[in-house]
């Protein structure tokens, strides 16, 4: 017997137990059977438990029936045995005289079979009998058993004569097995639709966290932090973001080759060291790195106003290397994913990801190139896909060049940073770079100068503290 403490779901605890122990236990059955067709020959088949049952029940009234058939040629034999023994009684003495006076065993059958109306069968056995068993007194008892012999013919021939009187006889067999073999059964049958679902997420102590992610792709969990220089990284490492959340949801990690990893934050390890690397939790191909991540945690990422729709808000902004821009939903990465993740964007070959960022109240981007190029456009010029795609062109690249990141827009403040080549950081605001149509080569904006990097905007933390009172 199981106590529960107070306030504990006694669903939860049994879908536990049927998940964990040997109380539930699938059992799977081969469906496929020899089934005989119209011309009789059998031919595999995958049959419904119906229709085995079916099967199985004609089965079982063939073999009755040559079951029957069987005992009535039997007793058919014994009966024209017992028939030719009540012939010779009546004439004895005058067999008991051929006999004696016969060469040997074949003369005698030969002068018995012209004598008295008998057949070889009768005759062989009326000579292999010890001739003082037909007296008075066992001719009775071979006359009582001529009687009941024929009674069971009679009966057989009956019961194979009618189609319902031999199911009768199957329905009686299996219910007198039925009978014999009561054993109450001490499990129960059912489906998967009786048991309550097992969910891990169930068993998740809820609480507030952080997910550190480095450039270098590895993870950890830490529950408070205070600043991000203050967490332990490896060296030559940085740290990429930091994801609020709960244990209860999930972290997307996007990879530079296009494809999403969602992983539920309460799997990622909690750590005051290095933590471990991503890789460990997913599958990701040679040369892919992480470019963004993101918590799913609906206080600090909107919830999707309409899960079904593969467009629903909010949207992603993808950039490539090659120029190409698209916006994709969220909502199909918010639950966890298998190890191998789902794809977000389709590449040309040589391409890779070079920005993915949440649009919020964003309403227009920057695009940066290598090249010192930029081009400001509207975030409405961006297509939204239904799914992974190639997307449209943001910039036109020229040989040579490819895009560094993107800055979304929403402020007249908001202003993209970057380090030129001479380590040099500059600053563009949106109002001295007019929003012009997308697709076009930008504007360049050093003739001596390339772009090195792009200044990530500052990692925000949560005082965890503050919410929780």
């Amino acid at each position: 017997m199981l106590e529960l403490k107070s306030g504990a779901d006694p669903e939860a605890v049994m879908a536990y137990l049927y998940k964990h122990t040997s109380l539930e236990q699938n059992f799977s059955y081969n469906a496929t059977c020899l089934v005989p067709d119209d011309s009789g020959l059998l031919a595999p088949q995958r049959a419904s438990l119906v229709e085995m049952l079916q099967y199985f029940l004609e089965f079982r009234q063939e073999t009755v029936r040559k079951r029957f058939q069987y005992q009535l040629a039997q007793l058919e034999k014994r009966i024209h045995i017992l028939e030719g023994f009540c012939i010779i009684f009546d004439g004895l003495d005058r067999a008991l005289k051929i006999i004696r006076a016969s060469s040997g065993k074949q003369d005698a059958a030969q002068k018995l079979m012209k004598e008295f109306p008998l057949d070889e069968i009768q005759t062989m056995a009326i000579l292999e009998l010890q001739l003082y068993r037909i007296s008075q007194l066992e001719i009775d008892d071979i006359r009582e058993e001529l009687a009941d012999k024929e009674k069971q013919a009679r009966r057989i021939r009956s019961i194979l004569k009618s189609e319902a009187k031999l199911w009768k006889v199957v329905k009686d067999e299996l219910s007198e097995l039925g009978e014999k073999f009561a054993t109450k059964r001490r499990t129960g049958l059912g489906s998967s639709d009786e048991i309550t679902e097992f969910s891990a997420d169930t068993y998740i102590v809820k609480e507030n966290t952080n997910v550190v992610v480095t450039r270098d792709g590895w993870v950890k969990r830490v529950g408070r932090l205070a600043k991000v220089e203050s967490t332990r990284v490896r060296e030559g490492d940085s740290v990429l973001d930091v994801l609020p959340g709960s244990t209860v949801d999930t972290a997307i990690f996007f990879s530079s080759d296009g494809v999403a990893y969602t992983v539920s934050i309460d799997q990622i390890p909690v750590s005051s060291g290095y933590g471990e690397p991503l890789a460990k939790h997913v599958r990701m191909a040679d040369g892919a790195s992480i470019i963004a991540a993101l918590s799913t945690d609906s206080r600090f990422t909107p919830a999707d106003e309409t899960e079904d729709d593969p467009t629903s808000l909010p949207h992603l902004l993808v950039a490539t290397a090659s120029g190409q821009v698209m916006r994709v939903s969220l909502s199909s990465f918010r639950p966890a994913s298998t190890r191998t993740g789902r794809k977000y964007c389709r590449l040309r070959k040589g391409d890779q990801v070079a920005h993915v960022e949440l649009i919020r109240d964003h309403q227009t981007v920057f695009l940066a190139s290598e090249k010192a190029r930029i081009i400001h456009f509207s975030l409405d010029e961006v297509p939204i896909l239904s799914g992974p795609g190639i997307g449209v062109r943001g910039i036109k690249m020229e040989k040579g060049d490819s895009v560094l990141g993107a800055k979304l827009l929403a402020r007249p403040s908001d202003t993209l940073h970057v380090v030129n080549s001479n380590g040099t950081p500059l600053s563009f605001g949106q109002m001295k770079y007019n929003v012009t149509s997308r697709g076009g080569k930008g504007v360049k904006t050093s003739q001596r100068n390339d772009f090195a990097s792009l200044v990530p905007e500052p990692i925000e933390l949560v005082d965890w503290a503050a919410m929780e009172e």
